[in-house]
């Protein structure tokens, strides 16, 4: 494996499958095997993140391995913090999306989009985060 597209289409790919099947992860047990399997996957990654074939313009194609295991990180952690703040399940918000269509029956709130944001966009800010620290600590 060593085209970068084939990386940055596996973590992708996993991390929006994930998004869209969020519901899931509610159960421990799942939320448990899928981050172990995330986890995996990552280690697979970085293990092979020092190979030239990979190499990008700032960064690697094996660093988008690691967004299944980001997302799962805050989606876990940002849920505790929702359910204590708002004492409900959280909603990932689509765009022009209501609760009513994901068989919820309740409405969505801006902790919701907050969760969605977050959950989202942060682990393509830490990968993009890891690659630059990484491209400086090697030029330097």
């Amino acid at each position: 494996m060593d085209n970068q597209f084939t990386y940055i289409l596996l973590g992708g790919g996993i991390q929006i499958a994930l998004i869209i099947a969020y519901k899931i992860l509610r159960k421990q047990k799942c939320y448990w095997i899928i981050l172990i399997s995330t986890l995996i996957l990552a280690l697979f990654g970085f293990l092979n993140i020092d190979r030239i074939s990979l190499e990008m313009a700032k960064g690697s194609g094996a660093s988008f391995t690691f967004l299944p295991l980001l997302f799962m990180i805050y989606f876990g952690a940002f849920r505790q913090i929702f359910i204590k703040l708002f004492k409900n399940e959280p909603l990932i918000a689509g765009y022009m999306q209501t609760s009513w269509n994901q068989g919820e029956y309740r409405k969505l709130h801006m902790g919701d989009v907050f969760f969605t944001i977050l959950t989202v966009i942060l682990p393509f800010l830490t990968i993009m985060l890891f690659d630059y620290i990484r491209f400086c600590l090697l030029a330097g």
